[in-house]
């Protein structure tokens, strides 16, 4: 393409703004519209949002302009909380309209249910939501009063004979569903609207994306054969944007700790990106459809030793100071891979295992179980070095998602997934 790309940002907050400044500093891209959610940022110049000097493009809290632009690729950084908020139909609108979209937020693997896929029956999402644990304004003041109706419900559902008025609860609390907490759209559907506006579809970033259905599985390239696979995170949360998640009480953190367990509502959300990262791998090296892999989760609070004071959060000894997730991945009863999110506040309360990075301020470990060896990466932050600065991370996931716009402006029409084959150029020398 000889023109800079067209590029729409929507949702300019922490990730989407710096996506917004990286997208107008780049000859690569033209920035032709971004799509706001704060009434205080309609109209504004867009480079004034990003600190930058104006350039003439005001910004929008309309969806119908957005989706009258002529662009061709939408990077998409949403609030995870827009996930149980309806933002599927906002994405089939955009592919729908002709825009390649590039999410940072889902989309990693569109064909793997979770807990609130369309494909799982009302009662069942109804049971799950109903036993979410939300701390914290992360979801704002649309979930507590959706939760409480779902309960509302389920209790009435419990109190009756169930599988002979099974058929007709199913069709009763559809709507309710819908209306509280709108189901995920199906792969189909999304693959559906990229065909309609002739786009493309996908999701990365840094984990999910770089770290796992690139890094990992290309290292895969190296043996014969694999048995098992594990990715860990370790993360220090001290310095994470106030915004993110709606904050750190949000994900759990200062909270006591009977507040969370595997209900927790980060615990369901999360699920929303780990699901597709271990069906992407489960197709990947071992040929698994999304119907034959089974996810499982198990979240556990860990008390803090010292007093946190973190953006807006202070977490006392005792309370929530560390969180471990694990997802864990299997196709029948045979374990493929292990996901592990560790994440604290403050050094003094990390809570790491002989196996974790042993940096305090953060790192990955990627293990891969096989034939003719083991093989085993690791990185870890340089804990003097390290300035608590996060917008390392989220500079790593920009860069990824604008590095795919020319690639996926170029795909054919559908879902589009990274490619591992090796590609080769001639080399001038």
């Amino acid at each position: 393409m000889e023109r800079p790309y067209r590029l729409v940002i929507w949702g300019p907050g922490d990730m989407g703004g710096r996506a917004l400044r990286a997208a107008l500093e780049s000859p690569e891209f033209e920035v032709v519209g971004v799509k706001v959610f704060s009434p205080h940022k309609h109209g504004r110049d867009i480079g004034e949002l990003a600190g930058l000097a104006p350039v003439g493009v005001a910004a929008t809290t309309s969806k119908a302009e957005i989706l009258a632009l002529d662009a061709d690729c939408v990077v998409h950084t949403p609030t995870t909380p827009a996930l149980i908020q309806g933002a599927d139909s906002d994405v089939i609108e955009l592919l729908e309209s002709g825009k390649n979209v590039v999410s940072a937020a889902s989309y990693h693997n569109p064909s793997m249910p979770t807990w609130l896929s369309q494909s799982r029956s009302p009662l069942s999402v109804l049971r799950t939501v109903s036993k979410m644990k939300v701390t914290g304004d992360a979801f704002g003041a649309q979930l507590r009063p959706a939760l409480q109706a779902v309960r509302a419900t389920m209790a009435t559902v419990d109190a009756v004979p169930l599988r002979p008025l099974r058929p007709v609860l199913e069709r009763l609390a559809g709507p309710i569903v819908d209306r509280a907490l709108p189901r995920r759209a199906l792969g189909s559907r999304l693959q559906q609207a990229c065909r309609t506006g002739g786009v493309s579809l996908h999701g990365t970033g840094l984990h999910p994306g770089l770290m796992v259905e690139q890094l990992l599985l290309r290292m895969a390239g190296l043996l014969d054969e694999v048995t098992e696979v594990s990715f860990l995170e370790v993360g220090d949360l001290s310095a994470a944007p106030d915004g993110m998640w709606g904050g750190l009480e949000s994900l759990g953190f200062g909270t006591p700790l009977q507040a969370v367990d595997s209900d927790h509502a980060i615990g369901l959300m999360q699920h929303f990106y780990f699901d597709g990262v271990l069906a992407n791998v489960a197709h990947a090296l071992f040929g698994a459809g999304p119907e034959q892999v089974r996810v499982e989760r198990h979240i556990y609070p860990v008390p803090a030793r010292v007093r946190v004071a973190a953006g807006g959060t202070v977490i006392e000894p005792g309370s929530v100071g560390a969180i471990h997730m694990t997802y864990r991945g299997y196709l029948g009863n045979r374990l493929f891979m292990t996901n592990s999110e560790c994440w604290h506040v403050g050094a003094g309360n990390a809570h790491l295992g002989p196996d974790h990075p042993h940096s305090l301020s953060g790192g990955h470990v990627i293990t891969l179980d096989g034939s003719p060896m083991r093989v085993e990466m690791r990185n870890e932050m340089d804990d003097e070095a390290y300035s608590a600065d996060w917008s390392a991370v989220t500079d790593i996931s920009v860069r990824a998602m604008l590095s795919a716009v020319p690639e996926l402006c170029a795909a054919p029409t559908g879902v589009a997934t990274p490619e591992l084959a090796p590609r080769y150029r001639q080399e001038n020398v």
